[in-house]
């Protein structure tokens, strides 16, 4: 009957629409926001793995550098000589990115063949002291700033590069100040060091003036009976003002026809008439 064929029909339809939503929810399934949280975590996972890894790498270079063993290696030898595991994706960004690009790695080319071994950021001599007092001196000349503590332990050995620095500052050659959490060593130059009464450098780091303009200190000054030194800057030159629309004089306008004025004659009486 007609009514049985249909029904039959829309089973049918029903039983091929079916196979095809699970077909496309097994094949090809969006993705959700949870999915997408997870290959988040995923990839920085394995970014924060690959770091550490280029992070031993290089603290095991530079304790064969401080070693004296400052032969090259290529990057199999140093997986077999510390005993790393690393997967074949890591060993590929270590050798065509990582390695290549850190600047305490220094690179060499030897038969199409990269080479590393631990750069040290400044030639320091872990035996005398004299080294790193000569290095802060030239740049306390050439005005190249002064060095960190991480720099020091960097070049040398972190005992030896403790010891140095406390035997420095003990001297008064240098001194050491904490900058945004980082520790800062400048030269000591005895040419600028002057005699300042203790009292003096006493009030100095107490008193505040923080509340106080410029002017309010000067003034200060002046009724104390001394007087502040003053800048020789040029001044500013004043730019022109702008003169406002409302002050400009509007050009009077040309009129026209004027020579016949007279003649002009008004019928608008005459019009409303008839």
């Amino acid at each position: 009957t007609p009514l049985t064929s249909t029904k039959k029909s829309q089973n049918v339809d029903n039983i091929s629409s079916q196979k095809i939503s699970q077909k496309k929810s097994i094949l090809g399934r969006s993705k959700t926001l949870p999915d997408f949280r997870t290959d988040y975590h995923s990839s920085n996972t394995s970014k924060q793995a690959q770091f550490l890894i280029l992070k031993n790498i290089v603290e095991k270079l530079q304790e064969r550098f401080f070693s004296g063993q400052t032969d090259r290696l290529i990057l199999d030898e140093i997986i077999k000589e510390y005993g790393l595991i690393i997967n074949s994706s890591d060993k590929h960004w270590l050798a065509s990115q990582a390695l290549l690009s850190n600047e305490r790695i220094a690179v060499d080319r030897i038969n199409d063949t990269h080479r590393f071994v631990y750069k040290p950021p400044f030639n320091l001599n872990a035996r005398k002291r004299s080294s790193l007092l000569t290095l802060l001196k030239s740049r306390h000349d050439k005005c190249e700033g002064a060095l960190t503590v991480e720099n020091v332990q960097d070049s040398i050995p972190k005992e030896r590069a403790d010891n140095m620095i406390s035997r420095l500052i003990e001297s008064g050659d240098i001194v050491k100040v904490k900058s945004n959490k980082t520790e800062v060593l400048f030269y000591t130059d005895n040419y600028y060091k002057l005699p300042i009464h203790p009292e003096f450098i006493h009030l100095w780091n107490e008193l505040s003036v923080e509340h106080l303009s410029n002017e309010k200190i000067q003034e200060f000054i002046e009724k104390e009976g001394h007087y502040g030194l003053k800048t020789s800057a040029p001044k500013q030159a004043q730019l022109p003002t702008k003169i406002s629309k409302s002050r400009v004089q509007r050009r009077d306008m040309v009129k026209h026809n004027q020579h016949v004025a007279h003649q002009l004659v008004d019928y608008s009486n005459s019009t409303n008439k008839k």
